[in-house]
């Protein structure tokens, strides 16, 4: 057993580097190396080019082709056979969209959207990380309080072994005394060796997304930027919650696909150029040259029903959208709801953990005053130790659970990001300047 709880310190001591690290920096490495994030980065780039190939419906199309053949002439007329023809051609044509009907418009709205909606998912996609590391930071920090509570406590029952045993050989108490000290410390160092692997698996989750192993975390601040109370939190949801930003271009997509749909059955109109040569290779005085201007209209008149089956499948999923959109509504105001809730039971919860730990402690103190006066048994030791260690597992649950409930309030109302304190700050990507 004391082999195991050797190894298993000697293997987080390795994963602990000196340096001191903040919630701050942590989050920093997470946006600037993790490859979930830089994969969502990736989609709203490929996204963006939406825009220019809809903006290019409306500019000019410049095309030119060439070519050359050569040909022979079978025929059963003697003085046609074996004519050989050997020509070269060339063209270049010029067309510019004069009316479309609001297909270029139609589609250029629609890339916005979509544009709109992709910065809205890699926001969520950041928030969501970032809340991640939030917990993965937390639970490094609660593993390690833990490990240190049940390390004392071990070092409590070991010393409350030994005067047992040495009231034992004094005659004081009995061989049960021993054994139920025996029975406690064993089963502290049990859950000793349990906290640590606990530890260690907490160390692994927070490399996953930060890259790195973790160092001496230090305890993050009171976030900043919480809502004063629940709405202003609905109210700030609703102007920066991704999940709503999301939804909204979701329905403006769908408003421009409908008239996307509806404008290819209305005219096209279109201004067109195109000049060619061509000639014969074995003729210098072959050449010739053509040139054309003129304007084109397409109006189609009979397409089987399909451009307006396509319009009425366009309306059904805008209606399906707005149904989006208001489920999104709910489901924030659920989320920041419970967000709220959370958060006022996480600062109730440290107030009372920190008492109870203040009166366990106080309690021990007496109870193991009270022993060596022999006004204590060696079971009520026993029992308050357990209390102790009790409460100090409540207290780094609680203060664990009051840092991400912080946070994920935070990101409820789509305003988690990096804290710029400290010295941290963290470069906006170039592809999201200026959106």
């Amino acid at each position: 057993m004391r082999l195991v709880i050797v190894s298993l310190a000697a293997l987080i001591a390795a994963t602990s580097p000196v340096s001191a690290e903040t919630l701050a920096e942590s989050m920093v490495s997470a946006v600037e190396s993790n490859p979930t994030l830089a994969a969502q980065r990736q989609r709203l780039n490929a996204t963006r080019e939406a825009l220019p190939q809809a903006l290019a419906a409306a500019l000019p199309q410049i095309s030119i082709s060439a070519g050359a053949s050569a040909s022979d002439r079978d025929s059963d007329n003697i003085a046609l056979e074996g004519d050989r023809g050997e020509t070269w051609s060339t063209n270049a044509n010029v067309s510019q969209l004069l009316f479309g009907s609001g297909r270029v418009l139609a589609s250029t709205r629609a890339a916005r959207a979509q544009i709109a909606g992709a910065v809205a998912d890699y926001e969520l996609a950041q928030q969501t990380l970032l809340l991640d590391v939030t917990r993965a930071y937390a639970d490094v920090r609660q593993a390690q309080a833990v490990v240190a509570a049940r390390e004392t406590t071990v070092s409590n029952l070991s010393r409350l072994l030994e005067y047992a045993q040495a009231q034992f050989d004094a005659g004081v108490v009995t061989r049960t005394d021993v054994a139920q000290s025996q029975a406690r410390f064993a089963q502290a160092r049990t859950q000793l060796v349990q906290a640590q692997g606990a530890l260690a698996a907490s160390v692994q989750a927070y490399q996953r997304l930060v890259g790195r192993p973790p160092s001496n975390l230090i305890a993050p601040p009171p976030a900043t930027g919480l809502p004063p109370d629940l709405g202003a939190a609905l109210d700030l949801s609703v102007e920066n919650s991704p999940v709503l930003i999301g939804a909204q271009a979701d329905t403006r997509l769908a408003d421009a696909n409908v008239d996307s749909a509806a404008a290819q059955g209305r005219a096209n109109v279109s201004l067109e150029a195109g000049y060619g040569m061509g000639a014969d290779f074995n003729d210098d005085t072959s050449e010739t040259s053509t040139d054309s201007v003129g304007v084109r209209v397409s109006i189609p008149l009979f397409q089987g029903g399909a451009i307006r089956s396509r319009t009425r499948a366009q309306r059904a999923l805008r209606s399906a959208s707005n149904l989006d959109l208001a489920s999104a509504q709910r489901n924030v105001q659920e989320s920041v709801t419970n967000a709220w809730t959370g958060l006022a039971s996480a600062r109730a919860a440290v107030d009372s953990a920190r008492e109870q730990v203040e009166a366990a402690e106080l309690a021990y103190e007496g109870v193991t005053l009270e022993q060596e006066t022999g006004l204590r048994s060696t079971v009520e030791v026993l029992d308050q130790e357990a209390d102790l260690l009790t409460a100090r597992l409540s207290l780094a649950q609680a203060e664990r659970d009051l840092v991400v409930a912080e946070r994920q309030m935070l990101a409820s109302v789509g305003v988690l990001s990096v804290p710029t304190g400290g010295g941290v700050v963290l470069e906006q990507d170039d592809d999201l300047r200026g959106r």
